[in-house]
């Protein structure tokens, strides 16, 4: 079961790192976009607010529900590649992912409130099954699901970048704003920093999976007195959507003893909101149970 625990804590990331979103360009792109002269008659001023802010956030995500995306994680010296699309829409939210797990591409679908890891040959092998697809969901029985199935439907659904600012008004406070021109257009940039510390209480809370009382111990310890932020730079265009998020957790990991020189930063794109996307559970016969496959596969 080492693989499909390994593909959990990848993806358990990338969500997370997903309620840092972003993207690059408003839908309709087949008009010109209009001059930066003419985009500011349009963008209206940077707001300090982070609760008014994350309301107007919300209504424009709302509205346009789905998007395309691209995010880049870098750790030491490695750098994964996320790539994806999405329908941000309550419960029916869904996602379709490819990432890049070093020596091959992982495959992740997030429909119906559940999470489908597609299968390779190795991984077949490994869980003793011919199904294309193991499932992970939060209502699972089964010990990876009570753990992972909750924190991972909870996290996708929380990643709308309204709620981030919502966390923001909670964990952190914008610190600088200003209008600049990304991409070719021009967006309203947010300078935003996050108390490491607020945060993970936040979310753990809103998860309701609490973290080992051990390994919440070692968090504190390494946290305490230290005042740790992650530096958010957030870029959003005269629709209020999301153009671009970057993150720097490079001062978080740090702390917590990363080896090497500690570099941990996320950078996600968004493209084409309001464009039609596709996104299904796979077929069930296709689909194995995680509780059944672990039994067959010895509990591993």
């Amino acid at each position: 079961m080492k693989r499909v625990t390994t593909l959990a804590a990848v993806i358990t990331a990338a969500v997370l790192a997903l309620s840092a979103c972003g993207g690059e360009k408003q839908p309709g792109a087949a008009a010109p976009a209009p001059a930066p002269s003419e985009q500011k008659s349009l963008l209206s001023a940077p707001l300090g607010d982070p609760i008014q802010l994350a309301a107007l956030t919300r209504e424009s995500t709302k509205k346009a529900k789905s998007f395309k995306m691209t995010m880049e994680t870098v750790a030491g010296t490695e750098k994964n590649t996320v790539t994806g699309q999405g329908v941000y829409d309550g419960d029916n939210t869904k996602f379709s992912m490819v990432m890049d797990d070093v020596s091959k591409k992982v495959e992740v679908l997030f429909v119906d409130n559940a999470f489908f890891f597609k299968l390779g040959a190795d991984d077949k092998t490994e869980l003793k099954t011919d199904k294309a697809y193991v499932k992970i969901s939060a209502d699972g029985q089964d010990p990876i699901s009570q753990l992972l199935g909750k924190m991972l439907s909870k996290a996708v659904k929380e990643s709308d970048p309204s709620r981030t600012l919502e966390q923001v008004s909670k964990a952190g406070k914008i610190t600088k704003s200003d209008q600049v021109e990304l991409n070719g257009q021009l967006t309203n940039h947010y300078v935003i920093e996050i108390e490491v510390e607020k945060v993970i209480a936040l979310i753990v809370g809103e998860v309701g999976v609490p973290f080992p009382a051990d390994v919440q111990e070692k968090i504190d310890a390494k946290l305490k007195g230290k005042n740790v932020t992650i530096p958010t730079e957030l870029w959003l265009n005269a629709d209020q959507l999301p153009v671009q998020v970057v993150s720097d957790a490079t001062a978080f990991v740090k702390a917590m003893g990363a080896p090497g020189d500690g570099v941990a930063k996320t950078t996600v794109k968004y493209t084409d909101w309001g464009s039609p996307v596709d996104i299904a559970a796979p077929p069930a016969d296709q689909v194995g149970d995680l509780t059944e496959i672990m039994k067959k596969a010895g509990g591993q």
